[in-house]
């Protein structure tokens, strides 16, 4: 018996280390490919972009320094290029109800339902992204604070008086998002490491296992057509991206501030921040309360677009995963990378891959997902934004 245990572990060893050997070389062998492909494609095509868009920059740069000298200390300083791709965007949004109803039907029809709800999952994953990316503790439950908004709303329409008003039934929504929400963060934001994550991950379970196990909370089926805003796509649409702009000029504005460098410093050494003489969990409960907020105006959102209060749109924990993948396609720790990711992800879920089926799409999306994890882990939209400042100077 002794023998064969020894036997085996000799076997073990050996084929441990000429795995890692066979490891290393493929590692190495990737590093060459990477360098190879590096110089002789990526490099020529930077250096042919910067001659093109050199120029642009320059044009745009009195703007930029202008906005650099009276908004840049609050919502951070752009390059001329940077300046236009936000200008550009921004108009794009604001547009669309002009011209995504002619351009929808090249790209499957429907954009404008699809921007409309890349908007809300652009709130929900700014919000994610300013608790978890900052402070660098993973939420995988912040759906329940989307989900307890949402289910306000539908209670109080539903059990209370079907003529409730937005302005009455909104406000009580986001304010049961924030009291879930330090529910949650109290208890477990006093612990470090992967605690925090699972506590998480069993909030959302047990959330879920309330709202289909209790007939007065909709069951299985939820409540449908609690109401709606409005049932026009265009008007709807402004609902929906008129919030997500505020939100996201407000968080960008708690990013830059003083808050959200102590939330970096938290993600970067705790211990440092504690020997500084800053109580660590107090500022991840703010974090966590400042997420909670638009978390709640999200899911108010979603029910208006939606028409229908159910856990599985609402509650279920692919809803947080999605968020993740959204943040980290654009660049966590960003807000405005969430925010492009989110209108990326969607365009890509209900446009490009809208033929196939769920399980198909959901299968190119997260190899998507993978291939940024592995090969551009700020962020698609963050890798572009850094080298959009880097054509004259890189400027964050």
């Amino acid at each position: 018996m002794i023998s064969t245990i020894l036997l085996f572990t000799t076997v073990l060893s050996t084929v441990s280390g000429r795995l890692d050997t066979a490891g290393s070389a493929v590692q190495r062998f990737a590093q060459t490919i990477g360098g190879t492909a590096r110089r002789r494609v990526l490099l020529p095509i930077g250096r042919a972009l910067d001659r093109l868009l050199a120029p642009v920059d320059r044009a745009f740069e009195p703007v930029s320094n202008a906005y650099n000298r009276l908004l840049g200390p609050y919502f951070g300083a752009m390059t001329g290029l940077q300046f236009v791709l936000i200008l550009v965007s921004l108009v794009a949004l604001l547009t669309a109800g002009v011209w995504a109803p002619a351009v929808g039907p090249l790209v499957g029809g429907g954009l404008l339902r699809t921007l409309a709800l890349a908007s809300i999952w652009a709130i929900f994953a700014m919000s994610w992204d300013i608790q978890s990316g900052y402070t660098g503790y993973i939420s995988f439950g912040h759906s329940v604070l989307s989900g307890a908004a949402g289910y306000t709303t539908a209670l109080l329409i539903v059990h209370v008086d079907p003529e409730l008003s937005i302005w009455i039934t909104g406000p009580l929504s986001v304010l049961a998002a924030l009291v879930v929400g330090l529910l949650v963060a109290l208890p477990t934001l006093r612990l470090e490491g992967p605690y925090f994550s699972l506590i998480t991950f069993v909030a959302v379970l047990l959330f879920y296992r309330l709202t289909t196990a209790y007939g007065w909370l909709g069951g299985i089926p939820g409540f449908g057509d609690p109401d709606v805003f409005t049932w026009d796509p265009v008007v709807r649409y402004y609902y929906m991206v008129i919030p997500m702009l505020l939100i996201a000029l407000a968080l960008t504005f708690m990013a830059r501030s003083n808050l959200g460098m102590i939330l970096v410093a938290i993600r970067e050494n705790e211990a440092a921040v504690s020997a500084a003489g800053i109580n660590p969990t107090k500022f991840k409960i703010w974090s966590f309360a400042l997420s909670s907020i638009p978390m709640g105006i999200g899911g108010v959102l979603l029910v208006g677009f939606t028409g229908n209060v159910d856990p599985d749109t609402f509650v279920i924990v692919d809803n947080s995963i999605e968020m993740i993948a959204m943040a980290v396609i654009g660049g966590m720790s960003s807000i405005l990378g969430p925010l492009g990711g989110a209108f990326f992800f969607e365009f890509l879920n209900h446009q490009i891959f809208h033929g196939f089926s769920t399980p198909v799409r959901y299968l190119f999306l997260w190899g998507l997902v993978l291939l940024v994890l592995v090969f551009a882990r700020d962020g698609l939209f963050r890798m572009i934004w850094h080298r959009l400042g880097a054509v004259r100077g890189e400027s964050e």
